[in-house]
């Protein structure tokens, strides 16, 4: 299994801690945001990483380098990143490809375990979700059972949407390879060719789901804490966690008790 992770983005709303830092090299308790991923995915087994870079490209580079621990990293540059979005990252990453995907997005901290318990899934395709709250915003997923019918983006929402039932994707997600070939990344590339570079690659999901041509299950996230980190407010909010143990070289090191997050927020 591969792992892509998208960390082309500017960060603004997060300035000023990214006017001389990429987003995903951010620290949060003294670790980037990047080295938490890095981390999580060595203890999922995921053997193989492909980094979407753009913004500050070069010290992404130079802070991880090709390897991190048994984790190998390739990476794909978005040299139009300042007029780009994730649509356009993703599909960039589509040559390196060739396995079954963990797809993850550059500015979110999380629990080991969520990847563990992901990759462990027994569906092929598979969103992070946790329960709308009011603080939320973006993507929503409404599901039946375990069984996404319909993923709503954020322009989607309307005044008045029925967020009562609705599930927040924590914008990490399994992709069995055929899903990724045969629909996600042909999607993608029609949305592109139609000039919509400045979009989500949520669309494509979202069209695959209506289609029936992707059969997408949830995941909650339970117990596990994640936050993502878009705003100085998120930021402070994740310095205040406290996360479950990582491996370090091989053993799980003692990093202090689990807290809640963004998605279940500290109290």
């Amino acid at each position: 299994m591969q792992a892509i992770i998208l960390a082309a983005g500017q960060g603004t709303r997060l300035r000023p801690l990214t006017d001389y830092c990429p987003k995903c090299l951010v620290e949060v308790r003294g670790k980037p945001i990047l080295g938490y991923q890095l981390e999580a995915l060595c203890e999922a087994g995921v053997r193989e990483c492909i980094i979407v870079v753009g913004h500050r490209a070069t010290q992404v580079r130079n802070a991880f380098g090709p390897r991190f621990r048994d984790l190998s990293i390739r990476y794909e540059e978005n040299e139009i990143f300042d007029r780009t979005n994730n649509i356009y990252s993703l599909w960039l990453a589509r040559r390196w490809i060739t396995e079954d995907l963990l797809l993850l997005e550059g500015d979110l901290v999380f629990e080991p375990d969520l990847l563990m318990d992901l990759r462990e899934n027994p569906w092929e395709n598979v969103a992070v979700v946790d329960r709308f709250q009011p603080f939320m915003n973006g993507t929503v997923i409404q599901a039946h059972g375990d069984r996404a019918i319909s993923m709503i983006l954020k322009r989607d929402q309307s005044p008045g949407f029925d967020y009562g039932s609705a599930l927040k994707t924590v914008n990490i997600y399994k992709f069995s390879r055929q899903a990724v070939s045969n629909e996600l990344m042909p999607a993608l590339g029609e949305y592109i060719s139609q000039g919509l570079t400045d979009h989500y690659y949520e669309m494509a999901i979202s069209g695959a789901i209506a289609e029936g041509a992707i059969r997408l299950h949830v995941l909650h996230a339970g117990p596990r804490a994640w936050a993502e980190i878009d705003t100085k407010e998120d930021h402070a909010d994740a310095e205040k966690m406290h996360f479950a143990p990582a491996f370090r070289q091989g053993v799980r090191a003692d990093t202090g008790s689990i807290a809640m997050n963004r998605g279940r927020w500290l109290t």
